[in-house]
């Protein structure tokens, strides 16, 4: 478990420092880690239509907005905005997931536990605007 949440944490470093690289003008390496439209081993997907199906927008650390947030990929919703726009998840990761109807977790929030799949309930069903991991599985 603590490799994984090293994992994380290693994620969010490399985010910082494309970031980083992007301002200065070098390229960073490439790599699928998360939110590229393609749902890995160890990360949690959102999906636009049910039954997982359509695009995925797919997470391996923290997302508490998802207001800026837009699928990747050459699916038929690529480009299109996250943000309340999700019917159904896959749970690839070893940890739970918390999402939130509103943004921070706010709102109504589910959990989703590790290795689950399914269709989100009326009370999610393109609601769902943040999304977090939790440290047990």
């Amino acid at each position: 478990m603590m490799d994984n949440a090293m994992r994380k944490l290693t994620a969010g470093c490399v985010a910082a420092v494309s970031a980083g690289a992007i301002l200065l003008g070098t390229a960073g390496p490439a790599g699928a880690w998360g939110r590229d439209g393609n749902l890995e081993n160890q990360e949690f997907g959102l999906f636009y239509w049910q039954n997982q199906s359509g695009c995925v927008f797919d997470l391996v650390t923290n997302d508490l907005n998802f207001g800026d947030d837009k699928y990747q990929g050459s699916c038929s919703a690529s480009g299109n905005w996250i943000n309340d726009t999700t019917e159904s998840y896959r749970n690839r990761d070893i940890y739970a997931w918390k999402v939130g109807t509103d943004k921070d977790l706010g709102g109504n929030v589910g959990e989703i536990p590790s290795n689950y799949t399914g269709n989100a309930s009326a009370n999610f069903k393109n609601k769902i605007s943040s999304a977090k991991y939790t440290l047990h599985p």
